[in-house]
């Protein structure tokens, strides 16, 4: 047993590699290992090709998702910007031995994880990686692939990423979806720290499962005021409750659009605004230009961190649609989504 063991603890130890020796590759083309998980992205590892091989060396304190950076801009000369060539490979990096496989340089996808000339091996994360990729590449509902990989692997701390992921933009999942997930990922491992992150996932996720009442956030209004988010939207419409910023350019443009809807139904709809803006003089500048006639209201710093965790979402725009009970009932990714949902509503 020892025999075993010791071999696997001290790769864990040394950390990862990536090793790459590719057909056709220019010395001097750049490689990458940065960070994708948060926000700012970290770069673990870097190097340059020498005769067709790359080694990248370096330590996770925890299973990553990364992004495989390989790009020969150092080594164009002159304005030939069509000779550039960039390319973004996801990997889930894990301290083991992995592998670039390709037959050649050109064979390198500009981001898929695995092609049919191209995976990087190494490690039974990985596997499951590449595995999941193959399953969502070969279908149209990457949704349905999402919950069919997690059902058959019940374990993997792929599984628990793409669990998260599903958790992730609040009032999403119905309630029932919540609990199917919580039942179908029984532990994880390779990587406790994610499977810990999932459960807590799932806690938050019940409280912004479909079809329950707003989870309340702490606000000022536009006087200064302090107040709360479920004592400002009003009951008896349908309501839109617009996150948005100033300095978000989907969030300024959906402003016109939304404006629209609630002049068309005045009587069946109302909106209420929550910015997250910093700059309180921006903040209200923008609503005198943008001529916003609803409730604004803007986050305080400690509510803005505080959203971002119990709603589960990583940044605006961010749309809530609810009933006239005050139930969400829809999380609307775009401005074409709301004008369809409310019109199905107040038409």
């Amino acid at each position: 047993m020892c025999a075993l063991l010791c071999p696997l603890m001290r790769a864990q130890a040394e950390g990862f590699v990536i090793r790459g020796r590719i057909a056709g590759m220019p010395d001097g083309v750049s490689v990458a290992l940065l960070t994708e998980e948060k926000l700012p992205s970290r770069t673990l590892a870097e190097t340059t090709v020498r005769k067709g091989r790359f080694e990248l060396r370096g330590k996770v304190d925890k299973p990553t998702v990364c992004t495989l950076i390989i790009n020969n801009l150092s080594i164009v000369s002159g304005d030939d910007f069509s000779q550039i060539r960039w390319t973004y490979t996801p990997v889930f990096v894990d301290n083991v031995k992995m592998t670039v496989e390709t037959p050649h340089y050109d064979s390198i996808p500009h981001q898929a994880a695995v092609s049919p000339s191209f995976r990087i091996t190494g490690g039974e994360i990985q596997r499951d990686f590449t595995e999941w990729h193959l399953l969502a590449e070969n279908g149209m509902n990457r949704l349905e692939h999402a919950w069919d990989f997690i059902a058959s692997h019940p374990r993997s701390a792929v599984s628990a990423w793409l669990g998260n992921r599903l958790m992730r933009q609040g009032y999403n999942l119905t309630i029932d979806e919540v609990e199917r997930l919580e039942r179908a990922i029984e532990s994880v491992p390779a990587d406790p720290a994610r499977f810990s992150d999932f459960k807590q996932n799932c806690a938050y996720a019940r409280q912004t499962a479909k079809y329950r009442p707003l989870v309340d956030l702490a606000l000022n209004d536009t006087e200064g005021l302090p107040c709360r988010l479920t004592e400002v939207v009003p009951t008896g419409k349908i309501v839109i409750v617009d996150f948005w910023a100033t300095w978000c350019a989907p969030c300024m443009m959906a402003i016109g659009p939304i404006k629209e809807l609630a002049e068309r139904y005045p009587e069946r709809l109302a909106v209420v605004g929550v910015s997250c803006d910093e700059n309180l003089k921006a903040w209200k500048a923008a609503i005198e230009k943008k001529q916003v006639h609803w409730p604004q209201y803007v986050l305080p710093k400690a509510s803005y961190q505080e959203m971002l965790e119990k709603y589960q979402i990583n940044g605006f725009p961010y749309f809530l649609i609810l009933d006239e009970k005050g139930r969400v009932i829809e999380n609307p990714h775009n401005v074409e989504a709301i004008r369809k949902t409310v019109e199905e509503l107040c038409g």
